[in-house]
């Protein structure tokens, strides 16, 4: 189950205690402090945090950010777009990082 938010007190509890992915909003020190904050619940209730893959949603191309949100423990991007006219080009930064780690 996917849990997306960051409400400290239930959302991140409820994380904890269902979600196999939670999605985080926000910049690297917002991303890295909630996460935190779920650690410290999953240690609550006696869940091992590492049980909980971390997503986050990007903004910047990844030679700007992917280091320091993998290292806060970051494994799945996301890059919202929107229309009429649609600019794929910081998805396509994204893949083509995440083609050449493999």
């Amino acid at each position: 189950m996917l849990i997306g938010g960051g409400g400290e007190r239930k959302t991140l509890r409820y994380t904890a205690e269902h979600a196999t992915i939670w999605h985080g909003f926000g910049d690297l020190d917002t991303f890295t402090r909630k996460s935190g904050i779920l650690d410290r619940h999953c240690a609550d209730i006696g869940r091992d945090p590492g049980e909980i893959e971390r997503s986050v949603g990007v903004k910047a191309p990844p030679q700007h950010v992917a280091d320091e949100l993998v290292a806060a423990g970051a494994s799945l991007f996301t890059v919202g777009v929107s229309g009429p006219d649609y600019d794929l080009g910081l998805v396509k930064d994204w893949v083509a990082w995440r083609d050449a780690l493999r």
